[in-house]
């Protein structure tokens, strides 16, 4: 069994009704700004120290270095990370909780009407963060469970997400909330944000980047909270 490796690595965040001031200071209605010191993760151009090993198609490959053929992966509450070359893979994983797989495929049946409202976006499971490298809900497809924060270079996605989906399928999970980080050198100051699910944001392009411009191909660090 392949053990996934979780460095810690992120800083502050803002949601869409936060007003992002620094790094690592942000201001909801009617609260003092919060400090939180800026955090580093792999330098740019420098091979991570703990990349995650993942296990395809039998054998481990290093996410950090290559994909290779993988179309996806999933982070498993064992700690372990599998790669596929299907969806129907993923969720046919048997490391996969029962009662995931069981939500999805009974929103993926429902008439087209409910599953509109009731179904996640392509390849996304219920009670996981769906990380997508192109617009759209498109491209390699990373889905994250545990709470913490990621070196997105540790798992072969730094600078490369595009979109994010949270589908809640049950709500008796405490699902949280997520940030992302767009990690800055100094005198430069770190970009933050935070995701509050449930729901998606399908095209980082017209995700609003503190200062101006957009936070699509920009997140270096994304941190799970499941609080």
């Amino acid at each position: 069994m392949i053990r996934r490796s979780l460095t810690a690595a992120l800083a502050a965040t803002a949601s869409a009704t936060v007003l992002v001031l620094t790094s690592g200071t942000v201001v909801h209605a009617g609260e003092e700004p919060i400090a939180e010191p800026s955090v580093t993760a792999t330098p740019a151009g420098e091979a991570p120290a703990n990349p995650v090993i993942a296990e395809y198609n039998g054998r481990e490959i290093n996410l950090a270095e290559s994909w290779e053929g993988a179309d996806s992966c999933t982070e498993l509450p064992s700690g372990e990370v599998h790669c596929y070359d299907s969806d129907a893979e993923a969720l046919a994983d048997p490391e996969l909780p029962a009662e995931i797989r069981e939500q999805t495929l009974k929103a993926a049946a429902a008439p087209a009407g409910a599953r509109a409202a009731a179904a996640p976006p392509a390849r996304c499971v219920a009670d996981y963060w769906c990380l997508y490298m192109k617009v759209g809900y498109k491209g390699r497809l990373l889905r994250l469970h545990s709470d913490g924060k990621k070196d997105l270079a540790e798992w072969g996605c730094r600078d490369k997400l595009s979109a994010v989906y949270y589908w809640v399928g049950r709500y008796s999970v405490n699902y949280g909330d997520a940030k992302i980080t767009d990690l800055r050198s100094w005198p430069v100051e770190d970009r933050v944000r935070r995701l509050d699910p449930p729901g998606g944001w399908s095209d980082f392009t017209n995700l609003d980047y503190p200062g101006g411009g957009h936070w699509n191909n920009k997140v270096d660090i994304f941190e799970v909270r499941r609080a």
